[in-house]
């Protein structure tokens, strides 16, 4: 009489550069209502955690052999998943076109996909149009499993996120007297452009400085700022923008800005 065991079938694991602190990318994978009812009737099981996602068949033969039977008896060659994000701010923080909306999607078929040590990085592509809340697909094809199951290997996805770049905006509202020769000094080398003077929407003037590169959105920030004069720090650690708080570009839609305002 045969054991009936649960096998692994393949994992996958997603991340988000944007977070390189305690927090954690906040991402589901939800299989699609058709795949949901194939895994149910071919005893798969899905195993989600923080991060990803392991599926499991519970199966008395070789995975691979499961696998070429399902395609042969029942035509499914593939399971799709939608990605889900829980943060608000996600399509903010996220490296998208800012003049598109859409979502990225991903296959275990594409050519680009880079393999490393038996981990397979999806390469995304970007699609505009929307799929209810989901930021991204995915697409699991069985075929593209086999020959790793066959030598024995293990089948594992990886999927990640790039953070978004900005750039930085700094405006120096002053009201403790005149202040001048004042620049923005960087621990890495950052430089920003200005001063320029500029009115604000609420009619105040202020004095604004912009980075002169985009820098990486990251929820612990990497790099520190001050504002300098005549060589003198006179206020120490700017503040680094909030992803709520991004517009796009001025001079370049394209491109998205961090208005961040520092009264002195």
């Amino acid at each position: 009489m045969s054991t009936t065991q649960y096998q692994l079938v393949f994992k996958i694991d997603i991340s988000h550069s944007y977070f390189n602190g305690d927090k954690k990318a906040p991402f589901t994978l939800i299989p699609s209502l058709s795949s949901r009812q194939s895994m149910s009737r071919l005893n798969f099981l899905v195993n989600k955690r923080e991060g990803g996602m392991d599926l499991f068949a519970a199966s008395p033969s070789p995975l691979s052999d499961y696998l070429k039977a399902i395609i042969l008896e029942t035509g499914i060659e593939y399971f799709d998943f939608d990605i889900i994000s829980e943060d608000t701010y996600f399509t903010f923080y996220t490296d998208f076109p800012v003049d598109r909306l859409g979502f990225f999607q991903y296959s275990s078929d594409d050519e680009l996909n880079q393999t490393e040590n038996e981990i397979t990085l999806l390469h995304p592509v970007f699609k505009e149009g929307q799929i209810d809340s989901a930021v991204g697909s995915l697409r699991i094809g069985l075929n593209a499993l086999i020959p790793a199951l066959e030598a024995g290997g293990n089948v594992h996805f990886n999927i990640n996120f790039k953070t978004q770049s900005i750039q930085y905006q700094y405006n120096i509202l002053n009201n403790s007297g005149p202040l001048t020769e004042m620049s923005i000094a960087s621990d890495s080398g950052i430089q920003f452009s200005g001063p320029t003077k500029v009115v604000l929407h609420n009619g105040q003037s202020a004095m604004r400085y912009d980075s002169k590169v985009l820098i990486p959105l990251r929820q612990k920030p990497e790099h520190s700022f001050d504002l300098v004069q005549d060589g003198k720090i006179i206020f120490k650690g700017l503040p680094h923008p909030d992803p709520a708080g991004l517009y796009k570009n001025e001079t370049d839609t394209r491109l998205l800005s961090a208005p961040m305002f520092v009264y002195l």
